[in-house]
């Protein structure tokens, strides 16, 4: 009987096409990052801190990830943006920093918002001040060179008339948070902008000196996010800060910019759920105020939003996500991206497979039935030479012949032939 096998070469094509996929698989997916580079903010402010929580998330994971800190937004952006310097993620203001300059940022989501300061010194206003313009003339820090909150300040300056270098514009100092505090307990400025988060350790410091230094609360709320639509109008509760030292001692409404965790373009697909996990952990353990599914948000930025985070805001984590560690998403997942375009030009291929192997079996049958044809003729032609041994050996190679089930009919039909050739040798040239 003949063997009912798919021939070698089908086996062959088959080890050639998972090889394929394996080679596409290890070169098109990314190697995993042994290390993250974070920039934050200050030490003393809160990206800071909520880099350090989200670099806690993520070790349990086994994800290392060094948070540094930075100037501000400014500088996050330029880190990002240059390739040499090795950071990958970073926070950044609302507001600041142009998209179409810097096309390799993309945002996960907007995490927090951070309230707008404006802290003054009591005796260096006769009543005190409730609209931006009320800071005309006087020195004001608007933070450091190079940082979210000197470049947000700028653009809330320039909406009220007072656009840096103006005749109304304030006299600008650019100082840190600790600097501006000490600046104005010392009488040197009048008035300090920070746009920070109440846990931040900096703001406590300003509140706890309330009897030298108070809040403003602007009434221009509403029409500065009517202008600046990325700004939100928010309360910040009284004792919300400290609430054994009562601070603040009221409820104040207060502009607030919403926070970005953005990330450059090329970070590794498979990092976008961990650090989505990883931010909505962080913002509850520093029990950030917000309402319940207020953020991670899908708005409260201008740059372009991942595709990655986009689909985990609007669906959760995926089921890899939900049931493989982080490293093994990276095969799987990728893995699926890339076999199934792979599969859906193959498939169509496998259909003319059979016509494949009933060619190859008739070409194998076709050549054993032209050896029979000769070997018939030349006994035609000489009655009397030895044909046994070359019948015996087209035999053979006929039972050889491996085919599919459904192709077996050609294989009986030759050796049917073969039998029928024998009997009329054994007859004689008179048959």
């Amino acid at each position: 009987m003949p063997k009912m096998t798919w021939p070698r070469v089908i086996y062959l094509g088959i080890a050639l096409v998972v090889m394929t996929l394996a080679i596409l698989i290890w070169l098109l997916v990314p190697p995993l990052p042994t290390k993250l580079l974070m920039s934050t903010g200050s030490e003393q402010g809160l990206y800071y801190r909520f880099g350090q929580q989200i670099a806690s998330e993520l070790a349990r994971q086994g994800i290392r990830l060094d948070v540094r800190p930075s100037a501000g937004t400014v500088e996050n952006i330029a880190r990002l943006s240059d390739p040499a310097s090795g950071f990958k993620i970073a926070l950044t203001q609302g507001g600041v920093g142009q998209p179409k300059n810097h096309p390799d940022v993309v945002a996960l989501a907007s995490v927090f918002n951070e309230p707008i300061w404006i802290f003054f010194r009591r005796d260096a206003f006769r009543t005190p001040p409730t609209r931006i313009s009320d800071l005309a003339g006087k020195r004001l820090s608007l933070g450091p060179d190079g940082s979210g909150t000197n470049a947000l300040g700028e653009q809330i300056l320039s909406i009220n008339g007072m656009a840096p270098g103006s005749q109304r514009a304030p006299r600008i100092v650019s100082l840190d948070g600790g600097a501006s505090l000490k600046a104005l307990l010392e009488g040197q400025i009048d008035a300090a902008l920070l746009v920070n988060g109440p846990q931040a350790p900096i703001i406590r410091d300003f509140l706890s000196a309330r009897q030298t230094i108070e809040v403003m609360e602007t009434v221009h709320g509403a029409a500065h996010v009517v202008r600046l639509p990325f700004l939100r109008e928010g309360r910040i509760a009284r004792g919300v800060v400290d609430l054994a030292q009562d601070l603040p001692n009221r409820d104040m409404f207060m502009l607030a910019s919403p926070a970005a965790l953005v990330v450059r373009d090329d970070i590794h697909p498979a990092l976008i759920t961990p650090l989505m996990q990883a931010a909505a952990a962080a913002a509850y353990a520093l029990r950030l105020p917000q309402q319940p599914g207020e953020f991670p948000s899908s708005s409260g930025f201008d740059w372009p939003h991942d595709e990655d985070a986009a689909h985990y805001l609007k669906s959760g984590p995926s089921f890899l996500h939900r049931h493989l560690p982080f490293w093994g998403v990276v095969w799987v997942d990728r893995a699926i991206r890339y076999v199934l375009p792979v599969l859906v030009v193959l498939l169509p291929m496998f259909s003319y497979l059979p016509t494949l192997v009933r060619l190859r079996v008739e070409a194998r049958t076709s050549a054993i039935y032209t050896r029979l044809r000769l070997l018939e003729q030349r006994m035609l032609a000489e009655p009397t030479a030895n044909w046994r041994d070359e019948l015996d050996a087209i035999d053979r190679d006929a039972q050889r012949i491996a085919v599919p089930r459904q192709f077996a009919p050609y294989v009986y039909t030759l050796r049917m032939h073969i039998d029928l050739v024998r009997e009329r040798l054994l007859k004689g040239p008179s048959t």
